[in-house]
């Protein structure tokens, strides 16, 4: 079996359904330990920098059966004053991927000043029950 590899992580921040990107959101990234790997601002297209963080072994996802999981999961949490707080749990990345993360912020309600806010909290590792 290989030593372990390598993804990637961008996450992608925007409001308005998509509409509109987010600048100077604040992004966290964590391991499934909880150890801090990076905070990022968001740039002018609601985008953070390109992220290398460690993926399993690429044999552990080409055939059924294997040892090991197919994928590593990262904790996320996004921020921006004005709006709800968002933390995305279990974000996978592969190896040799780019994991693009989409996060939607959600605006305040109007005359709310709380800020660090509510959390809006989505796992992302879940199998959706079709």
């Amino acid at each position: 079996m290989a030593d372990n590899s390598y993804g990637y992580i961008v996450v992608n921040v925007r409001t308005a359904n998509g509409a509109l990107p987010v600048e100077k959101a604040i992004v966290t990234i964590k391991n499934s330990a909880g150890e801090l790997l990076a905070v990022f601002f968001t740039d002018r297209n609601g985008n953070t920098p390109k992220l290398q963080v460690l993926a399993p072994p690429i044999e552990n996802s080409e055939s059924p059966g294997q040892i090991g999981p197919a994928y590593y999961s990262y904790n996320i949490d996004t921020d921006k004053e004005g709006f709800n707080s968002v933390r995305n749990i279990g974000a996978p990345v592969y190896p040799g991927i780019t994991s693009i993360q989409p996060v939607e912020l959600i605006p305040l309600s109007e005359g709310s000043s709380a800020y660090p806010n509510d959390t809006i909290s989505y796992t992302e590792n879940i199998p959706p029950n079709l």
